[in-house]
């Protein structure tokens, strides 16, 4: 589809009497976000997006649906709050996080473009207790090995931190994979080696901007990683990759992952990291859960033993 002016996107201006026409432009406007990131090429980078033409990147933005927008802007203005924090408490250049599975991922993946020392590994599924009998781990030892977290690193740094970071509700999730990297893996007890949710990371603004969008898993669909569980630790290799994961094979998650990593990328060029999802929120309110549902969720996240 060539497009001669913006104004040519029926996404825009649908008609309030049909709703065929309406969702032939969302297809569309799909079809046409897409050619433009195809320009940019296999993978999205901060290098591609910004050799992006200047009137390609200005038509993306306009394309890029508002929730997306607003989630790229909040995961920017997140993984700035959470790099300074970890920069304040640790030192710059002192730290290396290793992101726990989906929740965080996009963040920790913003902070490593950021200038942070950063791994992503899959693991999924460590709410519940850990499996008496947990098989494959050799070669998700095998997977740590390559990425540089195993004992002879983190002995040999004993001044540097290692930082297992999730979001955290109940506080099982990280707790479990603590117990599981320490005594299934490393096979040791490292004191450099350490937990910290995102939650504590953000303070203030976690309870302020956060809470809500992470109890929803707002962030898990851009995720660099797939979901890995503990029984099935053998396609770690597959799943640490979003190119070849079980969840970013279809068109529509690599559409939305390269969209949102364009407006990352696009934010963090700009500089422009506040944002309080506005649209988001009002979409939540207006076509996931009723009033009632949501006063629960709240409810929930605040208890006193959530976190």
């Amino acid at each position: 589809m060539k497009i001669n002016s913006i104004k040519s996107s029926n996404y825009i201006y649908p008609s309030p009497q049909s709703s065929i026409q309406s969702f032939e432009g969302s297809r569309n406007y799909i079809h046409i976000g897409r050619s433009y990131l195809d320009k940019i090429g296999e993978e999205v980078t901060p290098k591609t997006v910004e050799e992006l033409p200047t009137l390609s990147k200005i038509l993306l933005r306009f394309y890029t649906p508002k929730r997306i927008k607003e989630l790229a802007q909040m995961n920017c203005y997140a993984a700035e709050k959470v790099k300074g924090y970890f920069d304040s408490v640790y030192g710059k250049d002192n730290y290396t996080l290793i992101s726990i599975g989906r929740s965080v991922a996009s963040i920790a993946e913003t902070m490593k473009h950021m200038g942070a020392d950063v791994r992503v590994i899959p693991l999924s599924g460590l709410g519940d207790l850990l499996p008496i009998k947990i098989p494959d781990k050799a070669i998700y030892k095998e997977y740590l090995d390559k990425i540089g977290i195993n004992k002879e690193v983190i002995n040999k740094n004993k001044d540097r931190k290692y930082i297992l970071m999730d979001y955290v509700c109940t506080g099982e999730s990280l707790e479990n994979a603590e117990y599981f990297i320490k005594r299934e893996i490393l096979n040791s007890d490292p004191k450099n080696l350490i937990k910290v949710s995102v939650n504590q990371a953000l303070g203030d603004e976690f309870n302020n901007k956060f809470a809500f969008l992470f109890s929803l898993s707002r962030f898990k669909e851009f995720s660099p990683v797939g979901k890995l569980s503990l029984l099935d630790l053998k396609r770690c290799f597959l799943q640490a990759n979003f190119s070849t994961s079980v969840e970013g094979k279809s068109n529509m998650a690599n559409y939305l992952r390269r969209i949102f990593l364009f407006n990352v990328f696009d934010n963090l060029k700009n500089g422009s990291f506040d944002n309080r999802c506005k649209k988001e929120m009002q979409a939540i309110e207006k076509h996931y859960l009723t009033p009632r549902v949501m006063a629960k969720l709240f409810q929930r996240i605040y208890m006193d033993d959530c976190g």
